[in-house]
């Protein structure tokens, strides 16, 4: 049977049948025979980055906001708390701290105690307690100028009803860590956190710490039990961690540092988040990591799930979309010595500094780390210099982990071309983490993508990938088409070995970033379509990949889309802009941009003349008016400027994608059609300078035909996309055929399954995730609403039948 999470809904279905009126059934041949690819374990994965408050008030189960007084804003979170006459004040010190790493704390003194004079803490917008819930509260206190009293600690409603409440005595002169365990009599989830002096005189409060008792595996600095069930139901590969773009951090001070998360939580050296925000009214503007979540915590969570760890480091540069601070490329040795320690922390003895730390913090036991990336999504030639000294250091200590080496923020542009040339041209890289943030067409034009990839370069880490809809909902549709384009992931499983998708986690309310996998908040979690996805292919993982056939898998439509015209890094004059059907002018450029919008670049316009001036990578106009099936577009260009030449835009959607003739691209050098992830051969060609081109694109049906001064440069013939996404594996211990196939359209498709040579009539089990409609999406109130059920199919003499729902993506296991 199909290993389903516990976290899906189960509901078998019946045993499927033709849809009355389906026409033309797609055949999948699978050859069992044939040339087969070894999968890697870590093929398909997750990626932690601390944001949406993943970290502090999401995974890591600290339900205390700002418990060291670490924040920007000291106070932050916290609130004084009198009754009955109390007088008292309360204020930040930093005179011998419990730790240097820590410096700050609060030092409370109480005047006149009425009923009590103390502090309240809100936790992330209320502390959630169960009835007979157990929590363990902890505090390092000291005694000042003599005080004699205690503490007394509760739990309370915002009302002030007490729910429970402990007493902690015996406070020294010196810092110490007390705890004790506090039950809640109702269940609340705005609960409030007391700690309050009924004595008169001063006392100082650092670490004020509450968890669940019933964390992940009970651990006291543990992580929401929920949360990681969730994970833990992938079945996941891998893990990447801690990020992200605070691994590089807002500027290098804020980068992220592996040994301020590790040891005693008291003695981390806390930060801000990358991802603060600076409008005071957002409750993100006092982001912060406490580190209690850290390398360890970590490495910890990676064992736990069966995930191997996939740690990242900064390269010595911090973020290049904010400060793009540099260390200076020969004053690394700090940073490379990070990274060689980490080693060390991860898999050294016991007997060695990093592996001693390890063991005292409780896993003698080495954690058998084997990738380690450098860098997050660095590019250009300063990342390069400084990622070449990481590499050849740590091959010198460490030649057993595997590097994982950045091509950059994107894909397909500059700064991914200028990665792929240094690889080529022997910078030495191993693995190549890409990302793709992209609409959900790209994911279908771009399941084939890695079809073609060079088998001597390195291997590729689909690194942070999602489906990114107009308004950013995790619905159905995106989920099926990432769906569409992990069959092509797996399908190329002897070049690409690891895949995820990105971010992970958001806490509603809290959230820089969507679409994410899991959506929580205080005490629910909430499954989106993609997190389906990512579980279907994690739990159905084969350990090979066969070879199979799809016929009747062209799915023509009617072309359609909008023309425009654009440049790459260049400036640009044209002229005369045509469209055509037929013999008939569907539009004419005339009075400047009248008809058109500009997308990207500084467009401009001036009678029949429209100019580019910008260097944007790329710079689009679009023509306002969509233009349906056969045409011809024509157009007089010349390149004032820049580095490469033109481009012509045709059945496009907005201009954002490329579907478009690049004509002088890459440094000036070829022409090639580009058309949403797909690209034809280049021709060689050049764009001089100052001198007027006749440029022409002729559209009929899947043909393109390409001219340039009237002489044809390129003809092609594009196909319909397929119908159905698919790809065949072997589960070798189940002994079991694993077949996923995606149907990303409105249309059912019915497919015939056929297995030459296979014996077993055993019936096959599977999961279906669709729903009613493409837009359909989970929320915390209805997180089941788009979720996998289970299908039995027979099978008969190697052959079995299956429809293919709207939208939708299915998993197939047949038993021998």
């Amino acid at each position: 049977m199909i290993p389903i999470p516990r976290t899906i809904l189960r509901r078998i279905l019946p045993l499927a049948a033709a849809v009355p009126g389906l026409a033309g059934a797609v055949t999948w041949t699978v050859d069992l025979a044939g040339k087969s690819t070894d999968v890697s374990p870590t093929m398909h994965g997750i990626f932690f980055e601390d944001i949406n408050y993943a970290g502090d008030g999401g995974l890591y189960a600290e339900m205390v906001q700002n418990r060291s007084f670490e924040h920007r804003s000291a106070m932050h979170a916290w609130s004084e708390w009198k009754r009955g006459g109390a007088v008292g004040e309360t204020k930040i010190a930093r005179e011998n701290p419990v730790h240097p790493n820590n410096p700050a704390f609060a030092r409370l003194s109480c005047f006149k105690p009425g009923d009590g004079y103390g502090l309240l803490n809100e936790g992330y917008g209320g502390i959630p307690v169960k009835e007979k819930g157990v929590y363990r509260f902890s505090v390092h206190a000291r005694a000042v100028d003599g005080y004699a009293g205690g503490l007394v600690v509760r739990l309370v409603r915002i009302s002030g009803e007490q729910l429970a409440e402990q007493r902690v005595d015996a406070l020294t002169p010196e810092w110490k860590r007390h705890a004790v365990e506090l039950t809640s009599s109702i269940t609340d989830p705005d609960a409030r956190l007391q700690v309050v002096m009924d004595t008169p005189g001063s006392v100082d409060l650092d670490v004020v710490s509450l968890f669940p008792k019933d964390t992940w595996n009970q651990r006291e600095n543990g992580l929401r039990a929920d949360l990681v069930r969730m994970l833990a139901d992938m079945k996941p590969g891998f893990m990447r961690f801690p990020g992200g773009c605070i691994v590089e951090g807002n500027d290098l001070p804020n980068a992220y540092r592996w040994k301020d998360t590790v040891g005693p939580i008291w003695e981390r050296k806390q930060n801000w988040n990358r991802w603060i925000q600076d409008d005071p009214k957002r409750p993100d503007h006092h982001y912060h990591q406490t580190y209690g979540l850290g390398f360890f915590e970590f490495f910890q969570l990676c064992e736990d799930i069966g995930a191997a760890p996939v740690p990242v480091l900064n390269c010595g540069m911090s973020c290049q979309f904010q400060a793009g601070q540099l260390v200076p490329a020969d004053e690394l040795d700090e940073w490379v010595q990070d990274a060689i320690d980490l080693v060390e922390f991860a898999n050294g003895p016991v007997t060695s500094k990093w592996g001693k730390l390890r063991a005292e913090m409780g896993h003698p036991e080495p954690f058998g780390m084997k990738h380690l990336g450098i860098g997050n999504e660095q590019w250009g030639e300063e990342y390069f210099k400084r990622y070449e000294v990481f590499y050849k250091a740590l091959k010198r200590s460490n030649p057993e982990i595997t590097l994982i080496t950045t091509s950059g923020p994107g894909v397909d542009d500059g700064n991914w071309r200028f990665a792929w040339d240094k690889f080529r041209k022997g910078t030495p890289a191993e693995v190549v983490d890409e990302h793709y943030y992209r609409p959900p067409l790209w994911f279908l034009e771009h399941a084939a993508r890695y079809d073609s990839y060079d088998r001597k370069g390195p291997k590729v880490f689909a690194g942070e990938f999602a489906a990114h809809r107009a308004d950013r909902v995790s619905a159905l549709d995106a989920a099926v088409c990432e769906a569409a384009f992990m069959t092509g992931l797996l399908r190329n499983a002897d070049l690409v070995t690891m895949s995820c998708y990105a971010p992970l986690l958001a806490r509603e309310g809290y959230v820089q970033w969507t679409p994410d996998l899991i959506w929580f908040d205080a005490t629910r979690v909430m499954p989106t379509p993609s997190y389906h996805i990512q579980a279907m292919f994690g739990n159905n993982r084969p350990d090979r990949v066969v070879s199979s056939k799809l016929e009747d898998n062209d799915a023509t439509s009617e072309p359609a889309g909008k023309a425009g015209l654009g440049t790459w890094d260049t400036q640009a004059e044209f002229k005369d802009l045509v469209i055509r059907r037929d013999r008939d002018v569907v539009f004419r450029s005339g009075d400047g941009l009248d008809g058109f919008t500009s997308n990207s670049g500084e467009w401009n316009g001036e009678g029949n003349l429209i100019r580019q001036t910008a260097a944007a990578e790329p710079a689009v106009v679009m023509v306002d008016q969509p233009v349906g099936g056969d045409c011809t577009i024509s157009v007089k260009a010349r390149k004032t400027g820049g580095s490469e030449g033109f481009l012509i835009l045709f059945r496009s959607g907005d201009g954002s994608e490329r579907c478009w003739w690049n004509i002088g691209g890459w440094g000036n050098t070829a022409h090639a059609l580009e058309v949403h992830g797909w690209q034809s051969p280049h021709v060689p060609g050049h764009i001089e300078t100052n001198r007027w081109y006749d440029l022409r694109v002729e559209l009929k049906g899947p043909n393109i035909r390409c001219f340039i001064d009237n002489k044809l440069v390129q003809q092609v013939s594009r196909t319909g996309r397929p119908k159905v996404f698919a790809v065949a594996g072997l589960d070798v211990a189940a002994k079991e055929l694993v077949l996923h196939a995606s149907n990303p359209s409105s249309t059912p498709r019915e497919v015939e399954i056929r297995i030459p040579g296979w014996k077993s009539e055993k019936p096959a089990r599977g999961t279906v995730l669709g729903s009613g409609s493409p837009d359909d999406h989970n929320t915390l109130d209805q997180p089941d609403k788009v979720a996998p059920r289970g299908i039995e199919l027979p099978v008969r003499g190697g052959n079995l039948r299956h429809t293919l729902p709207a939208w939708s993506h299915t998993v197939l296991r047949i038993p021998r």
